[in-house]
């Protein structure tokens, strides 16, 4: 099993997608947990998030724009922004602020 760290939620192979809201502080035991076992992966393609990650969890993740890769019995952990930026050019001259974020967890497997 491992555990993908994502900035949105996706859905990128068919299969069954479990998605369960969680808290910020509940968000970042998983992450630890993952991290100590060696099984987080980061697809977190934004500079921003993951220095928000540091700050609030204390954890050093890789930046990774790459396609998110799912496995069966793979686990997401989702930190999303609650909105869009209604301009798409202001994307990397807005810093997110901890309110704008909500958490999840996904589960997957193969149908």
């Amino acid at each position: 099993m491992r555990v993908l760290l994502l900035n949105s939620a996706v859905m990128p192979r068919e299969g069954i997608y479990v998605m369960k809201r969680i808290t910020k502080e509940e968000f970042g035991k998983a992450l630890k947990k993952a991290k100590e076992k060696e099984v987080l992966k980061s697809y977190i393609g934004y500079p921003d998030n993951i220095e928000l990650i540091k700050k609030w969890f204390g954890v050093d993740v890789e930046l990774n724009r790459t396609q998110t890769d799912v496995k069966n019995g793979d686990i997401m952990l989702v930190m999303k922004l609650k909105y869009r930026l209604p301009n798409p050019k202001d994307k990397g001259r807005y810093t997110p602020k901890e309110e704008d974020f909500e958490f999840f967890t996904v589960q997957y497997r193969e149908a």
